[in-house]
């Protein structure tokens, strides 16, 4: 940590937030002593809590704080009067309070999952200190209200007022440089000898900034900028990027195997697609020009509107994904231009709608479950020891165990992270007795208690603006704050202050130990339940029970590689697999497709579809077991089977349809050879593969 702190170059804007933080603080500190609140130092800490350098993003943290911390003070008035005299069943149903919405928090991925965080865990602030006074529950519930809904007012007006920044244009800044990186993906997606490992960083740096533009997007509509109420259409953006990761890796792969098959590319296709490449790296959208490239396109496809041969299929295959490649980057710059210009069409926005729904968002109701129940146990063991022990900063203690438990929750090991802020609290209560007993002793005045303050406040301040040294930061603030306890009057009991600093530190390593056992994974564990979660989707696309649209499921699976990839730095040995995903993602699309349009084929072939689908979706099954396993050859055997029928029927109107999905499952299975066609199969279709490794009959 010292080495990071050490490391650390703060700007001119790292300052800037640092002081607004600091003015904040003091004005909500100042209000609430000249108010004679209970707790003022709940205002001054919830300032450091609720703090973001964009101010969007602090006023939709303020604002779920405020509405968490009304909703847990209520259940804590329900709770203890009532259970008071069971102190089990009091100390169980808090315990299940916390547990319960730190269950939803987890499986929320928007601003609002701070809002079920903080209902779990102020139930434990506002109840536990009040169970051997329960006649003062309400007058503390509205005490606490009060001092964080006073310190999130000051935090949100001086962030607004004082040189507010905006989340407007930094996500601004980040879409033209992801239309950028997508141009630039395009150009080495076009080129046969582009580097494997170039275009699989590529793809999967704008999959993960696709996730941190729905980060960011869902706050606009807790400021003023030129972007506000625009959350809808700036999904419907990031829908359309996330579209065109899985149409460029198959154009990519299309060129790849024409140019294997056939030792280069056609010359008057090798001038559309560089024509195209040309096109998506223009600054400006043609529509015009865009037009024009489709009528190309369709005009050198439809010499081959009845392929017998493989370069053919693949010629047909590549030009269908050049139109919907089109298509897409069209509407993105559609949706960008008009939220520059303040008008999005609405026909553009709604082809995107069902993409841009939660369902495509992944969540984890495992990983939920334990978070929930790690704060249960947390709790209940605290609570256990607090009632056998009568100890007097038990409810400090408790409430500490219900906090360390949420907070961290996010984190695939949150363990670490509650080690680092076990350590902090302890140096915390060093600066606490230095500030008890050294400094604030001379203090008349809160000008001066200001000036006492400010040096630390403000450097500790500059480091919260760092992902590195932030927890460490924060910390450091609020443990000093919470334990220090400013009131109207000095008043410096070490007693009762080192008391109540040994139980913080009990809490939260009790919250530690339960999570190392009940709660932690580690990254490799995480990165296996995301692909292992996107195989049983594929298997249950493959089975037809997955009900999703289209994009959706792409946007699913996409998100997940999104999430698979900040974690791929420390668990390398997964590489492989990630780069693997964006092909599984094309025979998602590819079995969605084919159940669609089955219905145009003959019976005889839509019943060798729906065994050739029973089969892939018994080797993601089977593949969920067993990590490692690969296809049965029998499944390309027989995908080839249906392509030679398929193509030697030119009189299906569901041929051209059945063909594009079939081609792209064809190469997604092996990259190797080609099928042989424009004569009968050689041998009987197979009704059933055998039953696969790990699966009874």
């Amino acid at each position: 940590m010292f080495t990071n702190i050490l490391a650390l170059r703060p700007k001119g804007s790292d300052w800037l937030f640092s002081v607004k933080t600091f003015a904040a603080s003091v004005l909500a500190l100042f209000i609430a002593l000249a108010f004679d609140l209970d707790r003022p130092v709940w205002a001054m800490a919830t300032v450091y809590i609720v703090a973001h350098p964009l101010s969007g993003v602090l006023a939709s943290k303020a604002l779920y704080r405020v509405i968490g911390t009304i909703f847990g003070a209520v259940a804590a008035i329900v709770l203890v009067p009532n259970l008071v005299d069971a102190p089990v069943l009091l100390s169980l149903s808090l315990a299940l309070w916390v547990g319960g919405c730190l269950y939803l928090s987890r499986l929320d991925r928007t601003p609002k999952s701070y809002l079920f965080m903080l209902a779990g865990y102020t139930a434990a602030i506002v109840g536990f200190p009040c169970v051997t006074d329960p006649g003062t529950i309400f007058d503390t519930a509205i005490a606490r209200v009060q001092e964080i809904s006073l310190g999130i007012i000051c935090a949100t007006v001086v962030s607004h007022v004082v040189f507010p920044r905006h989340v407007g244009p930094v996500i601004a800044a980040r879409i033209d440089g992801w239309m950028a990186d997508v141009a630039k993906l395009a150009t080495l997606s076009f080129d046969v000898n582009s580097e494997a490992d170039k275009l699989y960083r590529d793809r999967a740096r704008i999959a993960a900034d696709i996730g941190e533009l729905h980060g960011l997007a869902v706050h606009l509509g807790y400021e003023k900028s030129r972007f506000s109420g625009r959350t809808r259409q700036l999904q419907a953006l990031q829908s359309a990027i996330a579209a065109l990761l899985p149409v460029l890796y198959a154009v990519h792969d299309r060129i790849t195997a024409l140019t294997e098959y056939c030792g280069q590319i056609p010359d008057a296709l090798q001038v559309i697609l560089d024509d195209v490449a040309a096109h998506l790296a223009m600054e400006q959208h043609d529509g015009a020009r865009t037009r024009a490239l489709h009528l190309r396109i369709t005009t050198y496809g439809e010499a081959f509107a009845n392929p017998s041969d493989w370069a053919g299929l693949l010629q047909l295959n590549l030009c269908s994904r050049l139109h919907r490649l089109l298509n897409f980057h069209a509407d993105c710059c559609l949706i960008w231009d008009g939220l520059r210009a303040g008008s999005v069409p609405a026909e553009v926005v709604d082809r995107w709608r069902d993409s841009a729904r939660d369902q495509a968002l992944h969540r984890d109701h495992g990983v939920a479950f334990r978070s929930g129940l790690t704060a249960v146990i947390a709790t209940l063991l605290v609570c256990g020891f607090w009632i056998l022990t009568a100890w007097p900063s038990g409810a400090t203690a408790a409430m500490m165990a219900a906090v360390g438990a949420s907070i961290m929750s996010f984190l695939d090991n949150p363990v670490p992270a509650l080690k680092g802020f076990i350590r902090y609290t302890a140096m915390a209560i060093v600066v606490v007795v230095i500030y008890s007993l050294a400094i604030l002793p001379g203090i008349d005045g809160f000008a001066l208690l200001v000036m006492a303050f400010a040096p630390y406040f403000l450097l500790l301040g500059v480091l919260m603006t760092s992902p590195q040294t932030y927890g460490f930061g924060l910390a450091m603030l609020v443990n000093v704050v919470m334990i220090l306890n400013v009131d109207t009057a000095y008043s410096s009991d070490f007693a009762t202050l080192l008391d109540s600093g040994i139980a913080s530190l009990a809490g939260f390593a009790v919250a530690a130990l339960v999570t190392a056992f009940v709660r932690s994974v580690t990254v490799d564990d995480s990165i296996r339940r995301l692909v292992i979660v996107n195989w049983r989707d594929i298997s249950a696309i493959a089975r037809g029970t997955l009900k999703l649209p289209r994009m959706v499921m792409i946007r699913r699976l996409l998100d997940r590689q999104g999430l698979i990839l900040p974690r791929l730095a420390l668990a390398p040995d997964y590489r492989d697999t990630l780069m693997r995903a964006m092909p599984e993602v094309s025979i998602a699309a590819s079995l969605h497709d084919l159940h669609r349009f089955k219905v145009l084929a003959d019976r005889r072939i839509a019943t060798k579809i729906d065994v050739v689908l029973r089969n892939i979706a018994r080797h993601f099954d089977n593949r969920r077991r067993d990590f490692l396993a690969i296809p049965d050859p029998m499944i390309l055997d027989e995908v080839d089977n249906i392509l030679r029928e398929v193509v030697a029927d030119a009189s299906s109107p569901g041929r051209d349809k059945l063909l594009i999905p079939l081609i792209a499952l064809r190469r997604t299975l092996s990259k190797k050879g080609a099928p042989i066609l424009g004569h009968p199969a050689e041998k009987a279709f197979v009704a059933d593969l055998p039953p696969l490794m790990g699966e009874t009959a």
